[in-house]
C-alpha cells in the first residue's frame, strides 16, 4: 500500500511541474527560433568600462503590438563590444519587429547622439533558424545650424 501511495504522490508532482512550465511571455507565443548578434562601439562612442552593456535593450515583438516583448533574452559585455541573444521566439513565419533602443550612458565625444546601423528591421524565422543580426553605434558629428539671415 505504502508504494502506491508513494508511486502516485511522485506522479502527480512530475505531472505538475511539467504542466507549469511557461516562459514569461504565455507559452502560446513560444517558438524554436532565436535572433542573435553583436553591437560595436566606434572609438568616440564611451564609456567602454565595467559592465557598460547593462542599459541596452534589445527586444522582439510582434510587428503590431510593440508593447508584447517575445522570447527570452539576454545582453553580455564581450571583447569591449555587446552580444546578445533572444530564444524562443515564435517560428511559424509571423512577421516580428526587432529593435534596439541604446542606454543613456552612451555618449560620443563629439557632442553627437549615438546611432545604431544599420537600422533593425522586420523578421520572419522559420522553426530552428538562428538569425544573426549584427549592427555599429557610431556618432555623427553634430550638423551646424545654418544661419538664415537677410542681406
Amino acid at each position: 500500500m505504502n508504494r502506491i501511495t508513494i508511486t502516485i504522490l511522485v506522479l502527480s508532482a512530475a505531472a505538475t511541474a511539467c504542466g507549469t512550465s511557461r516562459s514569461a511571455t504565455g507559452g502560446a507565443r513560444e517558438g524554436s527560433g532565436t535572433v542573435t548578434g553583436i553591437i560595436t562601439l566606434a572609438d568616440e562612442v564611451s564609456p567602454k568600462t565595467g559592465d557598460f552593456c547593462s542599459g541596452l535593450n534589445v527586444r522582439v515583438t510582434p510587428t503590431g503590438a510593440p508593447e508584447d516583448v517575445l522570447g527570452n533574452g539576454t545582453v553580455r559585455t564581450s571583447r569591449s563590444r555587446c552580444s546578445y541573444q533572444i530564444a524562443n521566439l515564435p517560428s511559424g513565419g509571423e512577421s516580428l519587429a526587432f529593435s534596439v533602443k541604446l542606454p543613456a550612458a552612451w555618449q560620443c565625444g563629439n557632442g553627437a547622439t549615438p546611432t545604431v546601423t544599420p537600422e533593425p528591421q522586420t523578421l520572419q524565422l522559420r522553426d530552428y533558424q538562428t538569425e544573426t543580426r549584427d549592427f555599429r553605434v557610431s556618432c555623427t558629428a553634430p550638423s551646424a545650424e545654418t544661419s538664415t539671415a537677410t542681406p
